[in-house]
């Protein structure tokens, strides 16, 4: 198992107003990008993971018709059947979410998936906070890295 790897994703979120008084979609678009460290001796890996949600609508706090949040978060996994032609995984993430660059809310992401072929990877995951938006995710991603070494 090569020790780094990353993964670029692309996806959907599914919208829960607990944050936003506003009219906004309920479907966002959003892309990450995620780096991590395999462990050899567990089937874990730790990183850190960037994600980018956008989606349309009008409300006051974004001052427009679009509103954005980033977000940084640590995030880690438990690995099953790691190497093999279809593996799944379990997680969590925490860090932090910045929405429209004015505001700024604690995360949490509990996460699972599949990754098929050690390269493609579909993941559902929860973004949740207290006092924040509550996303319900679906994303398909490629990792670059990691796998067998050959």
């Amino acid at each position: 198992m090569r020790r780094v790897e990353g993964s670029i994703s692309l996806g959907t979120s599914f919208f829960e107003d607990s944050f936003y008084e506003s009219t906004a979609s309920e479907i966002g678009l959003l892309s990450s990008v995620e780096l991590r460290y395999n462990f050899r001796s567990l089937p874990m890996d730790v990183g850190v993971m960037s994600m980018l949600d956008i989606r349309g609508g009008d409300c006051e706090l974004c001052n427009g018709s679009w509103k954005s949040n980033l977000s940084f978060l640590a995030v880690s996994d438990y690995n099953f059947r790691r190497g093999d032609k279809v593996s799944y995984f379990v997680g969590a993430g925490v860090g932090a979410t910045f929405y429209n660059a004015d505001t700024t809310k604690l995360c949490f992401m509990p996460r699972a998936g599949v990754e098929f072929f050690n390269r493609m990877r579909l993941t559902m995951a929860y973004f949740a906070g207290p006092n924040a938006k509550n996303t319900l995710n679906l994303t398909l991603g490629v990792a670059i890295g990691g796998g067998r070494k050959k």
